[in-house]
């Protein structure tokens, strides 16, 4: 197990919910593009480390369950989300990196990384 620590340890919770706050935020006025595309970037980064974890807690749930089942459907969604990219326009972008945002909580709050951080 010494891997599944060491990524975990290298794991920084309170970036990754600093990024969720910020994509989440509710915006009266759209931010430039760049800021989207580059918190898009950072919450893909975090959506790649947080996956496996996640997808490796979910599988230790009973299978047939409906917990299981949600959440497995969900993880199966994400590369999916992951792969539509920004869009041309501002809107687009700004309700991309919001899906980002939740997914990003999602994934942390099934990784196993929260609730041990927060003890």
């Amino acid at each position: 197990m010494g891997t599944d620590n060491s990524l975990e340890a290298a794991v920084n919770v309170e970036e990754i919910k600093a990024a969720i706050a910020r994509a989440l935020v509710t915006r009266t006025v759209l931010p430039p593009y760049e800021e989207l595309r580059d918190l898009h970037k950072t919450l893909l980064e975090y959506i790649q480390t947080l996956l496996p974890l996640a997808e490796k807690q979910v599988d230790r749930l009973n299978r047939g369950t409906v917990d299981w089942y949600s959440k497995r459907s969900r993880l199966n969604t994400i590369p999916h989300e992951v792969a539509q990219g920004l869009g041309s326009g501002l809107r687009s972008a700004d309700w991309h990196v919001r899906s980002l945002g939740y997914t990003c909580q999602f994934l942390l709050n099934n990784s196993g990384l929260a609730q041990e951080h927060d003890r």
